[in-house]
């Protein structure tokens, strides 16, 4: 088993998705710049795929954003596109920890709060500011 951990911005929001057997899941996908660059002087930028699963995709969904910098960690898996032979093997991770790296927009955070409360069970008598 190879596990590995990738950091970097967020690419566009997070999509849930569902099995069909409707469990969720999500894929993230990250751009991270290499810390040097091309001989012609461009920035060289890698773009790196998280498949997360269950509540760990329902917790990104909610909240990570287009832009927002994250580290994920997970199995490394290599994938074919057996239906485009043409196309080279890529891979992705297969995400067990994210880590939300930038600060949370203000009504993304009063969601937050709001659905780790409901997901306790806590009423809001119980909620300390």
């Amino acid at each position: 088993m190879l596990k590995i951990t990738a950091t970097g911005n967020l690419t566009n929001d997070v999509e849930l998705k569902a099995h069909e057997d409707g469990r969720p899941y999500a894929i993230l996908r990250i751009a991270s710049d290499r810390r040097y660059r091309a001989k012609d002087g461009t920035q060289l930028t890698d773009f790196v795929s998280i498949k997360v699963r269950g509540r760990l995709a329902e917790r990104c969904a909610a909240m990570a954003y287009k832009g927002c910098k994250l580290a994920a960690a997970g199995d490394f898996e290599t994938i074919a596109f057996d239906d485009d032979p043409s196309r080279q093997p890529g891979f992705l991770i297969k995400g067990t920890e994210v880590e939300f790296l930038s600060p949370r927009k203000a009504n993304t955070a009063a969601m937050a709060a709001e659905a780790n409360r409901e997901a306790a069970g806590m009423p809001e008598s119980e909620v300390v500011a």
